[in-house]
């Protein structure tokens, strides 16, 4: 249960409202008061931060500002030697809850794996 799993949390962002967990169940703090705090937190709220710790500090002004940044960084590549033969591209900031496009390097399969693999 949510309530269990991030108490301390919760009892944070209730206290920043003037409530305490142990109200919960009285006038002073229903259950329905209790899920609206919960369902409603902020993205900065306690619960936020513990619940997406990477991903809680990234608003919307923090990925305009990275987006920003990146096209800044390519603008300046763009105008280098490198951009003209298209290497050395600048890497984009990297973003929570987004995988990198750079290249991966591994081991080649061999001929027979691509073989079973197509079913060739």
């Amino acid at each position: 249960m949510l309530v269990e799993e991030h108490s301390e949390a919760i009892e944070f962002d209730l206290i920043s409202l003037g409530l305490r967990l142990r109200m919960l169940g009285t006038e002073e703090l229903t259950w329905r008061d209790l899920k609206a705090v919960i369902v409603c937190a902020p993205t900065d709220s306690a619960l936020a931060r513990v619940r997406r710790p990477d991903e809680h500090q990234w608003g919307l002004e923090q990925h305009l500002l990275a987006d920003m940044a990146d096209s800044l960084r390519w603008l300046v590549w763009a105008k280098t030697k490198d951009a003209q033969r298209g290497r050395n591209q600048p890497e984009r900031i990297p973003r929570p809850g987004l995988k990198s496009t750079a290249e991966r390097y591994g081991t080649a399969a061999s001929i027979v794996d691509m073989d079973d693999f197509l079913g060739w």
